[in-house]
């Protein structure tokens, strides 16, 4: 018994394909845009951290920054796994649309060849998940110059509390003994 035109999963009609193909059909390309959804959610997570993480940083806050660095671990993970459900759905959709298999397509060349509302709608989701990895980039770029400074600080800290009670007892010009006065620990950290 064939399934009633209800129940068959819907074909699209594609520029380029012919009767010979893989079908292209709907659900190949709602797999691409939920993948690409769960994608996009990751790297919101990962924004979200990256500013805890910046405050965190600010705030010298060790824990916190445990939690950021355990968070981000997880969200990785997470983003790795989607990348080869998202890199498997790229695979189906340009074997629909009679794409060469190397180097896999862009994003946006596929959506070049959807037909609407799916292009539309793929290239939305392009759009989104440049906006959350531009974000994310200048999160990461500000939270590594705040914790490069914080290291420099640390070093020079460190480096001042290194020669406290270091300095020499001198005579001076005049053949008296002379003192220096010397850096308590106090007045190295400030």
């Amino acid at each position: 018994m064939s399934p009633t035109p209800a129940e068959a999963p819907h074909i699209l009609t594609a520029t380029g394909t012919s009767a010979g193909d893989p079908p292209l059909r709907d659900e190949h390309v709602a797999a691409l845009l939920a993948t690409l959804t769960a994608w996009q959610e990751l790297l919101q997570r990962l924004l979200e951290l990256a500013g805890r993480k910046l405050a965190a940083l600010r705030a010298a806050d060790t824990g916190s920054l445990h939690a950021c660095a355990a968070g981000e671990s997880a969200a990785l993970h997470a983003l790795f796994e989607k990348e080869r459900e998202r890199d498997a759905a790229i695979a189906r959709l340009a074997q629909g649309l009679r794409l060469p298999d190397r180097p896999p397509p862009r994003l946006s060349e596929i959506a070049a060849l959807l037909p609407e509302p799916w292009a539309s709608r793929l290239r939305a989701k392009i759009a989104g998940l440049r906006q959350v990895a531009a974000a994310l980039q200048e999160k990461n770029r500000l939270a590594a110059t705040v914790a490069r400074n914080l290291h420099t600080h640390i070093c020079a800290v460190f480096a001042d509390v290194a020669q406290v009670n270091q300095e020499t007892i001198v005579y001076g010009p005049s053949g008296k003994h002379e003192q220096r006065r010397t850096t308590s620990w106090v007045d190295a950290v400030g």
